[in-house]
């Protein structure tokens, strides 16, 4: 099964944390200095993929890239992300990219939804999905702004595998205040990379006299305008800060020659000049509400403690370049990244202590109107813990449906670890979320502390389970890490603990099938996994429900009740394509597999066999994966297919052996091991039936999607026909494959 928490809420309920914000740049304003010299530098050259805008804190970046992207569009899609922490989760940041490309370019089919597939998946089935899509249509740009705010890790290597892969069709745009973990050598040396650095970025004394003279109307002197950019070193939020601090001064010339570009003059400058400009509830307006990372009138209301924050916040945003608005409506809005952490530490000054009161407010606020994943936020930066574990343990099964497990576990991360250990409804979430991303050796040390803690049969939880004592049970029941005995007997006691009104009541009837399956005792799952298909959809549980269903078809297949086994594999899949989870519930496409086979449709069986093990190898459960390539293995072999029937018993082999208790899966492997194998007699050349179906429709406009439909087969399906067809042929590419079929008279 690819997730277990999963789909106790809808599938098809919008994913939390997608904020739209993200996706606008900042306007371009009047203010705004149209630079010309940069734009033409960012004109996209033939071969490069990427291009990096990189300097300090304050240069200009932002607004380039949004100038940019507006003159750009008129030829191209352009989207953009602005990119935050929360993007460290993958799932979190290919669910904005792909919103972004489908927001300009409405004819691109984009991928599987990566709250559906989880993080482990992006690499090998979104991204794939997606650069085949920017293949077959026209050229398209995405602007990613603040790279700089990923951490090393799965976020940051799926962008280099984009880079990597992506057709010479689609441009990367990115801007950073420090060198992006990208490979940035390979693109140089290749040709394919553009660069702009801080030296470029410095505004020159003709850029500086169109903002200062022209838009703003200072009437400062050449001699001024000089003196400033040399001051500044050209720096863009120098100047800025300069331009806010002059509009009141009356002797600007003497203004001029006592401004100083260093960091610690421009906070003197924001505080005397800037802050002071305005009236003291401005001041107050500005430093209170820099505590959140998004603004609104309400919010705002409520961190002041005020009626009328909307309105202040509009005059602001006319006034003061560092507010930008983050919707076409300007109701929402932020501070630009350098003036808020200058406000926060002036609020520190000003009122110290305050900021912790102003986080609690602004926890309460989010908690009210919904916004739980900025409530959790602010009560952690507020040291309000009891609170944001209330939050987290009440709503992480929704976000692990939609696959935010790394959202959750940096969360807990921030946690003291005295108070993460002594609470039971936090270790139970530590521990589920761990082993869902196959970290056992962290979901056994989450355990070990629950197991240290009284009150464990006390509840219901948070979640909806009876007890932690319950939850731990279906845990160790529904991802036993490769012990079939273990997982057996922690399914016995699960159904023993587990209210049959919980909502995990039917992830234990799941796993006691499991337990049953994988011990040979076939006839004793049937009813649990039966129970468990019904239950499921009432609860949204649709990969439990689709998972049963499969199992109900394999073990009719044991029992050679083929049209059984047939009835129960197409309903397990029009289920799960119903859904939209066809493409993680890596048993219902086993399952079809195994029944074509019993069929004799060994051609067809095959691709849905490797469409499975890809699917449950991303997620590092042994005894689902070994399952999986042993039902390969016997195909590929009837198929006639020896190097690839080697090589799938070969590793379903070592992945029975990592296995503490494989159970059934031992004596299958040991047969596979011991039956003869023979050489195949098929050309490589050969194409099934179905290929040859796929293989026409690749002569037209389809994409692989449409292919799909037409066909009434799953898009992965199509994909790996699709593959086989390459591979068949000895091509890479659709042209190629339609060149060669003609040439060999298949077409």
């Amino acid at each position: 099964m690819a997730s277990t928490g999963d789909q106790i809420h809808a599938a098809d309920k919008p994913p939390p944390g997608l904020l739209l914000t993200k996706l606008h740049p900042p306007p371009t304003r009047n203010q705004n200095v149209r630079r010309d010299r940069l734009l033409e530098r960012l004109r996209p050259e033939e071969g490069v993929k990427l291009a990096v805008v990189a300097a300090p804190a304050g240069s200009g970046k932002t607004t380039l890239l949004a100038t940019w992207r507006e003159a750009e569009a008129e030829r191209r899609p352009v989207g953009w992300v602005s990119l935050d922490e929360g993007d460290n989760d993958p799932v979190v940041l290919w669910s904005h990219v792909l919103e972004a490309l489908r927001r300009v370019y409405p004819e691109l089919e984009t991928p599987r939804r990566p709250e559906l597939v989880g993080a482990s998946l992006i690499m090998d089935a979104v991204l794939p999905d997606l650069v085949n899509e920017l293949t077959e249509h026209g050229d398209a740009a995405l602007v990613l702004d603040d790279f700089h705010r990923l951490a090393k890790g799965p976020s940051r290597d799926s962008l280099g595998w984009l880079v990597e892969h992506a057709p010479p069709s689609f441009q990367l745009v990115v801007s950073t205040r420090s060198e992006p973990a990208l490979p940035l050598a390979a693109l140089r040396a290749h040709g394919e990379l553009l660069e702009v650095r801080a030296d470029e970025l410095g505004f020159t004394a003709a850029e500086a006299d169109l903002l200062l003279n022209s838009r703003l109307e200072l009437g400062l002197s050449h001699d001024d305008i000089d003196e400033l950019v040399r001051r500044t070193e050209g720096w863009p939020a120098g100047l800025y800060l300069a331009a806010l601090s002059l509009g009141p001064v009356q002797d600007r010339h003497a203004f001029v020659s006592r401004f100083g570009g260093d960091s610690r003059h421009i906070v003197d400058f924001l505080v005397d000049e800037v802050l002071e400009a305005h009236d003291p509830a401005l001041q107050a307006l500005m430093l209170r509400s820099s505590v959140a990372e998004r603004l609104c009138g309400p919010l705002c209301d409520a961190l002041l403690e005020q009626e009328g924050s909307a309105e202040q916040l509009s005059e602001l945003a006319r006034t003061n370049l560092f507010l930008l608005p983050l919707d076409d409506r300007s109701q929402w809005y932020r501070f630009h990244h350098l003036f808020g952490q200058l406000l926060r530490v002036e609020l520190e000054h000003r009122e110290p202590g305050l900021a912790q009161a102003l986080h609690e407010r602004a926890f309460a606020w989010h908690r009210d109107h919904g916004s739980i994943e900025e409530a959790i936020e602010h009560a952690l930066d507020a040291g309000m813990f009891a609170e944001a574990g209330d939050l987290i343990s009440a709503t992480w099964v929704e976000h692990t449906n939609v696959c935010r497990y790394a959202t959750v576990l940096a969360w807990l991360e921030r946690f003291p670890t005295r108070t993460l250990e002594s609470s039971a409804v936090l270790l139970v979430v530590k521990a589920w979320v761990s082993s869902m991303c196959a970290m056992q050796e962290e979901a056994t040390q989450a355990m070990t502390a629950l197991e240290r803690l009284d009150g464990l049969d006390q509840g219901p939880l948070p979640d909806g389970s009876s007890s932690a004592e319950a939850s731990m049970a279906t845990l160790r029941a529904t991802i036993p890490f490769g012990d079939v005995g273990a997982g057996y007997e922690n399914a016995i006691r699960a159904s023993e603990l587990e209210r049959p009104e919980s909502p995990f009541w039917p992830v234990v009837c799941w796993a006691r099938g499991m337990g049953h399956f994988f011990r040979g005792e076939f006839v004793e799952a049937e009813p649990w996994f039966a129970e468990a298909a019904i239950l499921g959809p009432a609860g949204g549980m649709w990969i439990i429900a689709g998972s049963a269903l499969a199992y109900q078809s394999m073990i009719a297949g044991e029992a050679g009740d083929v049209e059984r086994q047939k009835w129960f594999a197409e309903q397990a899949t029009r289920l799960v394509r119903e859904r939209g989870v066809e493409d993680i519930d890596g048993e219902v496409p086993l399952a079809l597999g195994a029944s074509l086979s019993a069929r004799g449709k060994l051609d067809e069986a095959q691709p849905l066999l490797e469409e499975s093990v890809t699917v449950l190898r991303s997620f590092g459960q042994p005894i689902d994966l070994a399952h999986a390539l042993v039902r390969q293995a016997r195909v590929l072999g009837a198929l006639e297919e020896r190097d690839a029937a080697a090589s799938a018993i070969a590793e379903a082999r070592a992945t029975v052996d990592s296995c503490p208790d494989p159970g059934i899966l031992e004596e299958w492997v040991s047969a596979l091991e011991r039956s003869p194998r023979k050489r195949s007699s098929r050309g490589d050349g050969e194409l099934s039936e179905r290929e040859l179906a796929v293989l026409r429709a690749l002569t037209g406009p389809l994409s692989e999607r449409d292919i799909a439909r037409e066909l009434y087969l799953s898009h992965n399906t199509v994909h790996s026909h699709t593959r086989s067809i390459y591979r068949k042929l000895g091509v890479t590419s659709r042209a190629e494959a339609v060149g060669r079929a003609r040439e060999l008279g298949l077409l």
